[in-house]
C-alpha cells in the first residue's frame, strides 16, 4: 500500500511525505500510506433523491489525518471536515476563514499575530481555541511527527503559542511571507486529534461518519457549522480502483463524481448528456531531477541536448490524449510564476540542435538511464521520450522501480535522471514553493546544481508578503532553470474530474488548487 495512485492520469503522485522520507525524517516503512482499493460497486444514489452524494475515487488511504499527508487521496475526503485559518475566495485570493481578520505582522516580519473567529466549534462541541492552532503547529513543526507538512515550516517557524483564548502568535526565524499561503492550506485540527491517523476532527460543514478502512468513508452534515449550511446531508467516498468501472458507475448514477478520469476517456464521457467533464490546469506535475555533479549531466550542454531532443508533443498527444500543456520549465499554468510566453524549446525534437550541443560537449552520442516509478503512464512517458531522444543519438534506458526503492535511490542521488508525478496543490496551493525548493543549492535533494542567482531569488520569493512580487520572482527563476535545463518536465498534466450533470457544477477555480469542493453541491 502506498500514497501513490496507480490509476492517476500522470502516474504516481509524490506527496510531501516522500520528501520527508528522502531527507531522513521518516523511514520508508512509515511513509507508506494505505491506499487499498475497495470493490467496484457503491451504495451511493442520486443526490437529488437522497440528499447524499457518492464520490468515486481511485483509492482511499488508511490515513484520514490531513496533518499526516498532503496527498489528494486524504484531502479530497477531509477538505469538508477540517478548515484552515484562511481560505480561497472566488478569485483564489486568501481571505479569513477561522481567522478573525488579517494577521498583524511586526515591522521586522518575524512575528505574526492572528485572532480567531468567535463562535466556532469542533464536531464534538468543543470551541475552537488558540491552543488547537498551537497544537496543530507543534505537530507539523516537529520533525518526529512524520507529517508531510514539516518541510513547509521547519527552519522557518521558530515557535507558535496561544497568547490568549483566541489569539495565536507565530515567531519566525526570518521573514517568510509565503507563510500566508501555508496558512491558507494547513488544516486546523482539534488538539486531541493532531496525532491520530485513522480519523480526524475539524470545524467544517461535515464530520467523519462510518469508515471502512481502505474502501469507503461516509461524511455526515454538521448541524453546528459556523458558516453556510450545506444542502447535502451526507457524502460517501467509495474506492473504485478500475477507471472503467468508475465510468460505468458514473453513467449509471451509482456515483455522482469521478476523479482520475483517463485522458483518453474524456471524449467518450463528453458524448453523454448526463455527464459533465472538467479538465483543469492544476498542480499535478511531472517533476524531473538530474545528478548534476557527475558526468554526463554536470555539463549544461548535455542537459540542453536532452531538452532540445525532447518530444513534448508526443507525450502530450500519445500519453495524455492532447489534454496536457507543453512545459517550459517546472512551473505550470496553475502556479505562480508560470510564463506562457517562454519558448526555449520546441514541442517536437530539434535533432540538429541536440546533436550540435552534444558535439560541442565532445560527445558523438549519449547513453544514460532514466529512473521512473513503476506506473504504466510514467513508463509510457519515458518510452515516448526515449524514442525522441534516440533520433538525436541519445540512448535512454528506462529503469522502473516501485516507489520505495525509487525514493531510496532518489534521496541518495543514485541515479542519472529521475522522473515522477507530484501533487503539490494541497500543500503549496498556487505557489511554486514545492516545485522550486529542491533547486536551492542548500537543499539536500539537490545533487550538484548551483546557480547563485537562483539561490538569491528563492530567498526573496519566500520572504515577500506580496503575492504579485513572489509570482514575478518565480517567473524569473523558472526561466533561469529552464535555460539551465535542470528541471525538464515534458508536459503539465491536467486534473480531470467528471460529474453527473444533474448536480450543480463543481468549482473549476478551486480545482486549480486541487480542491474538489463538494460542500456547496446541490441537485440542479
Amino acid at each position: 500500500m502506498s500514497d501513490t495512485n496507480p490509476n492517476a492520469p500522470h502516474g504516481p503522485v509524490l506527496s510531501r511525505r516522500r520528501f520527508l522520507v528522502a531527507t531522513g525524517v521518516l523511514t520508508a516503512g512509515a511513509a507508506a500510506l494505505g491506499a487499498c482499493g475497495g470493490e467496484g460497486g457503491t451504495d451511493g444514489g442520486a443526490a437529488g433523491r437522497t440528499g447524499t452524494l457518492a464520490f468515486g475515487v481511485a483509492s482511499i488511504s488508511d490515513y484520514l489525518n490531513p496533518l499526516s499527508t498532503t496527498s489528494s487521496r486524504v484531502h479530497w475526503i477531509t477538505e469538508s471536515v477540517v478548515e484552515s485559518l484562511y481560505t480561497y475566495d472566488a478569485s483564489l485570493a486568501s481571505v479569513p476563514l477561522l481567522a478573525d481578520g488579517e494577521p498583524e505582522i511586526s515591522a521586522d516580519g518575524l512575528t505574526w499575530t492572528i485572532n480567531l473567529k468567535p463562535g466556532v466549534t469542533f464536531h464534538n462541541g468543543d470551541p475552537l481555541t488558540a491552543e488547537d492552532v498551537a497544537a496543530t503547529f507543534r505537530f507539523v513543526t516537529d520533525p518526529k511527527s512524520t507529517s508531510d507538512w514539516t518541510t513547509y515550516f521547519v527552519g522557518h517557524v521558530a515557535k507558535v503559542t496561544a497568547t490568549g483564548d483566541r489569539t495565536v502568535t507565530i515567531k519566525l526565524t526570518a521573514p517568510f511571507g509565503v507563510l500566508r499561503s501555508h496558512l491558507t492550506n494547513l488544516p486546523i485540527v482539534h488538539r486531541d486529534f493532531v496525532a491520530k491517523t485513522g480519523t480526524t476532527m475539524g470545524t467544517g460543514p461535515f464530520s467523519i461518519g462510518d469508515v471502512k478502512q481502505g474502501q469507503q468513508v461516509t461524511l455526515k452534515r454538521f448541524a453546528g457549522y459556523h458558516g453556510t449550511k450545506p444542502a447535502l446531508t451526507g457524502i460517501t467516498f467509495q474506492a473504485v480502483p478500475d477507471p472503467a468501472t468508475r465510468m460505468v458507475n458514473l453513467r449509471e448514477d451509482k456515483i455522482q463524481i469521478m476523479t482520475d478520469v483517463p485522458p483518453e476517456s474524456v471524449g467518450l464521457l463528453e458524448k453523454s448528456t448526463d455527464v459533465r467533464v472538467h479538465e483543469v490546469a492544476a498542480p499535478k506535475d511531472l517533476v524531473t531531477y538530474f545528478v548534476a555533479n557527475k558526468k554526463p549531466f554536470d555539463d549544461v550542454r548535455v542537459r540542453k541536448a536532452l531538452a532540445y531532443a525532447m518530444d513534448r508533443k508526443g507525450v502530450r498527444d500519445i500519453v495524455y490524449g492532447g489534454s496536457a500543456d507543453i512545459a517550459q520549465g517546472p512551473i505550470g499554468p496553475a502556479a505562480e510564476g508560470h510564463d506562457p510566453s517562454l519558448r526555449l524549446y520546441g514541442e517536437g525534437p530539434d535533432i540538429a540542435k541536440a546533436k550540435a550541443l552534444l558535439a560541442e560537449a565532445g560527445l558523438s552520442g549519449l547513453d544514460f538511464t532514466l529512473m521512473v516509478t513503476s506506473d504504466p503512464v510514467l513508463k509510457n512517458v519515458g518510452q515516448v521520450l526515449a524514442q525522441g531522444w534516440k533520433k538525436a543519438g541519445i540512448n535512454c534506458t528506462l529503469e522502473t522501480l516501485d516507489i520505495s526503492p525509487w525514493v531510496k535511490k532518489w534521496a541518495s542521488g543514485e541515479y542519472q535522471m529521475a522522473m515522477t508525478g507530484f501533487d503539490g496543490g494541497f500543500g503549496g496551493g498556487k505557489t511554486a514553493f514545492t516545485l522550486l525548493g529542491a533547486l536551492s543549492s542548500k537543499n539536500p535533494l539537490n545533487f550538484g546544481y548551483k546557480n547563485p542567482k537562483v539561490d538569491a531569488l528563492l530567498g526573496r520569493a519566500w520572504a515577500t508578503t506580496d503575492a504579485a512580487e513572489r509570482a514575478a520572482i518565480c517567473k524569473e527563476i523558472n526561466g533561469l532553470v529552464a535555460a539551465d535545463a535542470i528541471a525538464l518536465p515534458p508536459v503539465h498534466p491536467k486534473l480531470i474530474v467528471a460529474q453527473r450533470a444533474e448536480i450543480s457544477a463543481l468549482d473549476e477555480t478551486r480545482m486549480s488548487v486541487s480542491r474538489i469542493d463538494v460542500a456547496p453541491v446541490r441537485a440542479a
